[in-house]
């Protein structure tokens, strides 16, 4: 039979069949899984193991007051027994090996009914204590479902607004690239990190400038990328970088030739400073 094991442990039916709960159709599939595999039988041992345990844990004295409950019951049990026998109460008799016999048997008697009493009374406690634990089993395993529950739907919740942000994202940069005012410009790779990479789309006419596709080394703790446009033969802050994924709008131009991107201290600098990092991708416009 082709199962998933750990589904089947997981689905609670092990459980119910230990409590007494499952159905026929249940039972009879537990007790064939037996047979089948070995995992089934020791997880019904500890599901046992662990009932046993809580209810040992958690067992109570019973209220004292409940003596006299359970002693006065006894009593008027052994009441009713005589009067049914007899057809009154006892009277004293004298000792005879028959009477002795007849004592003795009675007091068999007397003395089963306690033991029977006591005995349910103590089976009722370990079923209230299996019942509460099995009370708690269940509730916390709806309290794990219902947390799984919310776990998905805030995640989905989430993947959604990541997808309508990239859906903008793609839908903005379509939209640029369909203006034929716009030129795009690659960056290239500087000899500290020959591999990178990033595009501009710049819009002389609007003077807009937009940052995308990049690829670059991951930024060191401290660090952060800041892009300059080269204006009048002198570098130009165009604005720091914050992320690697969608499109960045940046600073506006009008009359940059060149665009580089450096790795600067966290903050950037200034334009006055200029780029005082390493400069890892370049492109003329």
């Amino acid at each position: 039979m082709d199962m998933n094991i750990k589904e089947y442990i997981e689905s609670g039916i092990l459980e119910s069949y230990v409590l007494g709960v499952a159905t026929a159709g249940e039972s009879a599939e537990v007790e064939r899984l037996i047979l089948e595999y070995p995992v089934i039988q020791q997880e019904l041992d500890a599901i046992r193991n662990s009932l046993e345990t809580y209810a040992l844990q958690y067992e109570k004295e019973p209220p004292a007051f409940l003596k006299n409950k359970i002693m006065e019951s006894l009593f008027s049990e052994q009441e009713g027994v005589y009067n049914t026998q007899t057809g009154s109460i006892p009277q004293p008799v004298t000792e005879t090996t028959e009477s002795r016999e007849v004592i003795s048997l009675n007091q068999n008697t007397q003395s089963s009914a306690p033991q029977r009493s006591i005995f349910k009374m103590a089976a009722s406690w370990v079923l209230l204590a299996l019942s509460i634990s099995a009370n708690i089993w269940f509730f916390k395993n709806w309290k794990n479902s219902e947390e799984k529950v919310l776990a998905l739907e805030s995640q989905n919740q989430v993947l959604a607004k990541e997808g309508q942000t990239l859906k903008a994202s793609y839908q903005e940069e379509v939209a640029i690239l369909q203006n034929p005012d716009v030129k795009i410009i690659q960056l290239s790779g500087q000899p500290v990190a020959p591999q990178a990479k990033a595009l501009i789309y710049f819009d002389k006419t609007k003077q807009e400038v937009y940052l995308s596709a990049l690829s670059l080394p991951e930024v060191p703790q401290g660090k952060q990328y800041q892009l300059w446009a080269i204006v009048d033969g002198k570098p130009v802050d165009a604005g720091m970088i914050d992320s690697k994924g969608n499109i960045l709008k940046m600073k506006s131009f009008s009359n940059a030739v060149v665009f580089a991107i450096s790795l600067e201290d966290t903050g950037g600098s200034t334009t006055e400073a200029g780029p005082k990092g390493a400069v890892y991708v370049m492109g003329a416009v």
